[in-house]
């Protein structure tokens, strides 16, 4: 059945099983006084969730992502908190390489990540997804998937490795078999090696190999001491072809290095009562290792046997007693042996046990109590799913053990969360569980036929259900791959529903997700093993007595909100404040800020890539002797932990990875000859503003006459840096060079302004633009007029130059012009006396002849600018672009064929909705070779269910 998502009626658990667990049973109205600051509390910060489904899971350089996302509420309905989702593509490194923001509508949104080869090169990538909202509340709850990018497979070995490691004599030894072959698998034979074994960039053995005829070689090598194992990876070229290397990790564990920590069940062991304990075991690679082994106590008396069920999780049972201590003896693959202590056992306190029985329709709730804390006293036990209160008592106890049944109907499907907590309000024990009742959508995937042509048209019929058998309308998207070239299981090791019902819910890397929905007692047994080991409160019950603390504001539209101050940064209020818009969308908006000197802008168009230029003025209508600042925070990137890094696609590496390496090279080139019709390289557009005009320019050349000209929109774009800056990165040819002055070279004195001074002979630091300096003037002032230098100081000159261009913004700027060539007049305007005049010609030695940039200022008034008080320069992260995928159509069966279409992705839905009878029909066209696709169709009611449902369907050879 359907569970609403409703605050449950709360119950008194007074029954004659009971009776005489319970000393006495309070009113209720302690109890609903604390569910509804719980209530209260939830309804103020309430948290979201996303997830993002890709159409595969392992990409190529230039290849493209492409994703549909769903934003929800705790509830799984969607969010109607934020219209905005940010999405960042992270190295191996965790450095962002691409910052995105995809507007959402109804928890909806879609879009595509291009993989471009000229930032993203092989290596481990994860893609983060996340609302200004949601940074209120940690990364924890923030959307993560890595995946690997590989290089198209050009020129690189595939490696098959077995690393292991032992230790003589407190030495590391490493010993790695390895077996190399080409793309084509075949074998190198003999080959000279250059092996260098690397930790992260710090190279710490090199050596020489050869491979025996069949590609095999073996690698002998100790580690110096105090290795970290975490990046120890070994690079393997060909000493004939140096072009042709491979990057090889080395995936092994010391024992020392193996974290094993022990979560007793509700918090802590506690002497002479039963504990349920999860343990979890992590290599330094963040993943889950097996291990096996014995608990102690410190009479080596054997109490608990340790074997991991999966990714290095398991549980055990233990009763500790009083005045005793555990260690748990453990071995690790590869034999090595790892000692490590149990938690500290308590005296006194209590725990919490939850036992869920997968197919039970009850849960067994224990309290268990040392006789010291047996005093009259009230307790409260909450319990939470979906970030509503779903059953509450209230409860006092003289005995030391209590036990019930909870209907899991007061729950729905998902993680639930048992609090106990003291007469304080204070959690003294939380133990999370699952509760399963398979109600999600039900989705079924047809075709016409199970087994179609190439290049044929297939025809996908889609009808979706709830539990109870009624249509269901819905958002959903589909994928369908190539089994050839993308392994299934893979794609299907995350989902919609084990993220948002469980993944999201607990704390930590949880690998492979969707294992954990099996019905399988196997199964079931570590899904508990991880709720204890990774389960994970989303907020903390002790923050319902508090101030609500908000950092970071939700996002309900796209809104612009900043400050006005003046020169003491004292908020001005009934400020004017004025934002134009320069970019696709030119609009100009108007406000006023209120008493603490804030200003919002709202109800905008929508936003494509746009700066704004942003003024404020006082109640005289003149610009304010002060500054605007805008609030930028979701503006920044987040930081977060270190990711999972992921094997290179070339070691270990399966026949279907293999595949897809070696046809999507192909495929893109085919791709461009059928979509441009040309096997060359589409070429970029280029906007050239070379010959622009400047509003206000006193360019004594005239208008459009510079030899470049740079615009006030690139200014703008170039957001909050300096005009020198602008000038290094943008003027063609304009670099710093040492010009040697001569006393006897009256040019010295062009540079000097009118007073003629020399300086000594030694090279000193100027500006050139190629092979001539420059002069910048300012609104038709060359700036040296007033350079009064001191005499003797090394490039006195420069430093001149470079501290006022430096104080200077971009945001002060309208434009520059660069004038290299016919510079006659400003030769006879600048420069004072005829031999000066005479040196500002091009013969004579490298900076003899001068360029001059004309700088045009907002304010007009030459080098007595002062910075912009009152004007800010904003630059919003612009809407990512829609991207259409590519779909081949083949209408005529017979056609020739001019390329082969070989793609990995044969066909990406984002939005398919279906009908109010729960129906919808998606056609695709097959590729050439026979193989057999994966449908994948994952998608939401938008109000409280999920679904996932994958199928198959095989393309035979080409009939024609």
């Amino acid at each position: 059945m359907r569970i609403k998502l409703t605050v449950i009626k709360l119950i008194v658990l007074l029954n004659l099983a009971t009776a005489l667990a319970w000393a006495q049973a309070p009113a209720p109205a302690a109890i609903n006084a604390l569910v509804q600051k719980i209530t209260a509390y939830n309804n103020a910060m309430p948290t979201e969730k996303v997830f993002l489904q890709l159409d595969k899971p392992y990409y190529s350089t230039d290849d493209t992502v492409w994703f549909k996302g769903y934003l929800m509420s705790p509830a799984i309905t969607y969010s109607p908190l934020s219209s905005r989702l940010y999405i960042e593509l992270l190295n191996d490194s965790n450095a962002v390489m691409k910052r995105y923001v995809f507007p959402v509508g109804v928890g909806l949104t879609w879009g595509a990540i291009p993989l471009d080869a000229s930032y993203i090169h092989e290596g481990t990538y994860t893609i983060r997804a996340y609302t200004n909202w949601m940074r209120n509340f940690g990364d924890d709850y923030f959307f993560k998937k890595s995946f690997y990018v590989n290089n198209k497979g050009e020129n690189t070995w595939l490696v098959n490795v077995s690393p292991s490691l032992t230790n003589d004599a407190g030495k590391d030894n490493v010993k790695l078999a390895l077996k190399f072959s080409s793309l084509d698998n075949k074998n190198p034979g003999l080959r000279d090696m250059q092996l260098k074994v690397v930790n992260g960039k710090k190279v710490l053995l090199r050596s020489t190999a050869q491979t025996a005829a069949d590609g095999t070689m073996k690698v002998d090598f100790t580690l110096p001491p105090q290795t970290n194992l975490k990046n120890l990876n070994v690079i393997a070229q060909d000493k004939e072809d140096k072009t042709r290397t491979a990057l090889i990790p080395i995936g092994v564990n010391r024992s020392q290095d193996v974290d094993l920590q022990f979560m007793p069940e509700s918090g802590s062991l506690v002497a002479s009562i039963p504990s349920h304990v999860g343990f979890k075991a992590t290599g330094e690679d963040g993943k889950g290792i097996a291990i096996k082994g014995t608990v102690y106590d410190n009479n080596h008396n054997e109490v608990a046997i340790i074997n991991t069920v999966r990714n290095g999780i398991g549980t055990f049972d233990i009763t500790p007693q009083p005045n005793s201590s555990y260690t748990a003896e453990i071995t690790i693959p590869g034999g090595a042996k790892k000692t490590v202590p149990l938690p500290a056992i308590l005296k006194t306190g209590s725990i919490l046990r939850v036992r869920n029985g997968l197919d039970k329709d009850t849960l067994t709730v224990s309290l268990y109590n040392t006789a010291e804390q047996n005093v009259q006293s009230k307790y409260y036990l909450i319990g939470i799913a979906r970030g509503v209160v779903c059953y509450g008592a209230s409860l006092s106890f003289n005995n030391n053990y209590f036990t019930t049944h909870i209907p899991k109907s007061l729950f729905p499907t998902g993680v639930a969360h048992f609090i106990l907590l003291n007469a304080a309000e204070q959690p003294i024990n939380e133990r999370v569980t699952f509760i399963n009742h398979n109600d999600n959508l039900k989705i079924d995937i047809k075709t016409d036929a199970q087994t179609f042509a190439s290049r044929d048209s297939i025809p996908v019929h889609i009808t979706v259900k709830d539990a109870e058998g009624k249509p269901v309308i819905g958002s959903f998207s589909m994928a369908v791959t190539d089994d050839n070239q993308v392994k299934a299981e893979t794609a299907a090791s995350d989902n919609i529903m084990s993220h948002l019902l469980l993944s999201s819910d607990l704390k930590g890397y949880v690998e492979d997700p969707t294992y954990y929905f099996q019905h399988t007692d196997e199964a079931w047994k570590a899904l508990d093993a991880l709720l204890l080991t990774q389960g994970w409160v989303g907020y903390d019950l002790r923050k319902i007595n508090q101030p609500i603390k908000r950092d970071y504001d939700a996002e309900y539209e796209f809104m612009v909100k900043g400050t006005v101050t003046n020169l003491f940064n004292k908020p001005i209020s009934n400020s004017s404040v004025l934002l134009l818009s320069k970019g696709k969308q030119n609009f100009v908006k108007d406000t006023t800020t209120n008493k603490e000197g804030r200003f919002t802008f709202k109800n905008f168009p929508p936003i494509d890539k746009s700066t704004f230029i942003i003024t404020a003025r006082n109640a005289r209508g003149k610009v304010v002797n002060g500054g605007i600042s805008v609030d930028e925070k979701n503006q920044s990137p987040v930081n977060s932990g270190s990711p999972i890094l992921l094997d290179p696609w070339n070691v270990n590496t399966d026949t279907t990875l293999l595949n897809y390496v070696k046809s999507n090279k192909s495929y893109h080139a085919t791709l461009d000859r059928a979509v441009l019709g040309t096997s060359g390289k589409l070429l970029r557009a280029v906007n050239i503003k070379d010959r622009a005009y400047i509003k206000g320019s006193q360019n004594l050349n005239g208008p459009g006459s510079a030899d470049q000209t740079i615009t006030e929109d690139v200014l703008v774009n170039a957001g909050r840096v300096s005009l020198l800056d602008v000038i290094t990165s943008k003027v063609k040819g304009f670099r710093t060079g040492f010009h040697k002055d001569s006393s006897a070279s009256t040019s010295a004195r062009s540079s000097f302004g009118a007073s003629g001074a020399s300086r000594s002979s030694s090279p000193n630091l100027e500006y050139f633009l190629k092979d001539k300096r420059v002069h910048f003037v300012f609104d038709g002032i060359d700036l040296d007029k007033f350079y009064e230098p001191v005499g003797g100081q090394p490039n006195e000159h420069y430093e001149y130059q470079k501290q006022y261009l430096d104080y200077i913004s971009a945001e002060d700027i309208l434009g520059i012009e660069v004038n290299y060539t016919n510079n006659a007049l400003y030769n006879v305007r600048n420069i004072d006396n005829v031999d000066d005049l005479l040196a500002a010609t091009p013969t004579g030695p490298v900076g003899s002849d001068i360029a001059y940039l004309e700088i045009t200022t907002r304010a007009g008034n030459g080098p007595f600018i002062q910075r912009a008080t009152g004007i800010y320069i904003y630059k919003p992260l612009p809407i990512a672009e829609y991207k259409q995928f590519y779909k081949p159509r083949y209408p005529v069966k017979d056609a020739p064929r001019t390329y082969s279409d070989l793609r990995s992705t044969i066909h990406w839905e984002p939005n398919v909705i279906t009908t109010k009878n729960g129906t919808s029909t998606i056609g695709f066209y097959a590729a050439d070779k026979p193989t057999h696709y994966t449908i994948i169709l994952e998608g939401s009611d938008m109000s409280g269910r999920v679904g996932y449902q994958t199928t198959g369907v095989t393309i035979g050879g080409n009939t024609q």
